[in-house]
């Protein structure tokens, strides 16, 4: 830690047991996605699929996938232990990206060993695959990234957005309201020019964990990448727009995003993070005037769709991470937060220590008043710190005897995500959210009734587990018990 590029990151993957190289042939249209699809669900080693259909001779021969679909393996990327705990990652990545550290611009990049121009571009030449049935093509962006810059202020961002491929140079671009990549857009389009933009695809594993996260307005997410593996980041300018890419990029696609709305084109549909395929929408083109990469580069992606997927679990710890910095700063008494990757955002539990009366209350409000709520935070559980919110079935349990629907069930209107399938077609507003109704579902033991000589002294009835003296000393015998 930090992994020189993508390769030093598969190496250590096949030395940890985390990697299987796919020799047999495998079909670019949909047998691939159905790889990474069960590779999802039964937690399943990264893959690096070397033998693809129509893949034989071109500039590209091979596709990685996976390498961040599980906590041990995010733990490696974090240079961490393999058992390190999902709350242990969260943590991490709050202390590390507190401690920016900026890139540094180097002359001379592998990514440049091989430079096409114009007419010698044909994206078709990557083994792009046809993901999901009802894809609406072949997206060559989904865990890639995307490169921008404010007009005005130089601001650069690094974002996972969507692209579909139409021709052998063109692709549409999904600039969603309320993502970093629109800001920028509208900085571009005020001036009448078009969005200078680059796809860096298959770096170290950091770019499409980063690119991900809700890294704050106006934050270069090279900064954060830093802090996150200790060390600056080295970037390496485009050939022809002036934004910079990772050096150890193996693939670079740059050009130009056309901002003349009346040359939209259809960009969909999608196997969405929801769990649901969304709808076909009017996006901008992006058209590709070079192509950068390495040698027998590696193409890299990942399916999206039903959770968990890979994006689901490497977000969860960006989410919670920066979830918990936001309540903090606005509130006193949180002690944990989960955006559970089985939820896809739309579920934040947050944990209190429940010390006086409106805090519930309190880390809704303050979540669903920050500009994160357009995309999580829909359905918000607040629980005690006796409930493990890392752990489901305890959350579960909490739902279960601490919940009285009658006070404890609270909607709230407001937006929610665009892409909720809650919202028939027909309702939707258009213009990047959607009306709906949010939920609070308060989980805590309510502290405003009485002490009773029934509940031992309590306000509530006590947990019935073992105490604390008593399991230390059993999980310290526990070999001797011949377990």
């Amino acid at each position: 830690m930090p992994y020189k590029d993508l390769r030093d990151w598969i190496g250590t993957l096949e030395k940890e047991g985390e990697l299987v190289r796919v020799k047999r042939e495998v079909d670019w249209n949909l047998e691939i996605g159905g790889i990474l699809r069960e590779v999802c669900d039964v937690n399943g080693p990264a893959v690096l699929l070397e033998n693809i259909k129509d893949y034989k001779n071109t500039i590209c021969t091979k596709l990685f996938a996976g390498s961040l679909a599980t906590f041990p393996r995010i733990a490696l990327m974090l240079g961490l232990p393999k058992n390190a705990p999902y709350k242990e990652l969260i943590r991490v990545w709050r202390e590390r990206s507190k401690k920016p550290i900026k890139p540094v611009l180097v002359d001379t990049a592998p990514c440049k060993e091989n430079i096409l121009k114009g007419e010698a571009i044909d994206l078709f030449q990557l083994p792009v695959p046809h993901w999901s049935k009802l894809d609406g093509g072949r997206y060559i962006s989904t865990f890639a990234g995307v490169v921008t810059k404010d007009a005005d202020t130089g601001w650069e961002n690094v974002g996972v957005y969507r692209a579909v491929i139409h021709d052998k140079n063109k692709t549409t671009m999904s600039v969603a309201q309320g993502q970093h990549i629109w800001y920028h857009w509208r900085t571009w389009r005020k001036k009448g020019k078009n969005m200078p933009l680059a796809i860096a695809i298959g770096s170290d594993p950091l770019l499409p964990a980063i690119g991900s996260a809700p890294v704050p307005l106006q934050v270069d997410e090279w900064d954060i990448q830093g802090g996150l593996q200790e060390k600056p980041v080295e970037l390496v300018k485009c050939e022809t727009v002036d934004l910079r890419v990772p050096v150890s990029s193996e693939i670079v696609l740059e050009g130009e995003v056309i901002t003349d709305i009346s040359t939209f084109v259809n960009d969909g549909p999608f196997a969405e993070f929801t769990g649901h395929y969304g709808g076909k929408s009017q996006r901008p083109i992006f058209k590709v005037n070079c192509m950068t990469f390495r040698n027998n580069p590696i193409f890299q992606g990942t399916i999206t769709g039903l959770p968990i997927t890979e994006d689901h679990r490497v977000t969860s710890v960006s989410h919670s991470a920066i979830m918990w910095d936001l309540l903090e700063e606005r509130m006193v008494g949180i002690t944990g937060v989960n955006a559970d990757p089985s939820t896809a955002y739309a579920n934040i539990i947050v944990q209190i220590d429940n010390s006086y009366y409106g805090q519930v209350q309190q880390a809704a409000a303050n979540i669903w008043s920050s500009t994160l709520s357009n995309m999580m935070g829909k359905n918000i559980i607040v629980c005690d710190e006796d409930v493990d919110i890392y752990d489901l079935n305890r959350v579960f349990w909490a739902l279960a005897y601490r919940v009285d629907p009658t006070r404890d069930i609270i909607q709230f209107p407001g937006w929610i995500s665009a892409l909720d399938p809650i919202v028939h077609p027909d309702e939707r507003l258009g213009f990047g959210g959607n009306k709906g109704t949010r939920l609070l579902i308060d989980a805590t033991k309510a502290i405003d009734k009485p002490r009773s000589d029934k509940l031992f002294g309590e306000r509530f009835a006590p947990v019935a587990y073992p105490d604390k003296d008593t399991m230390d000393m059993v999980r310290k015998n526990w070999k001797k018990y011949g377990f």
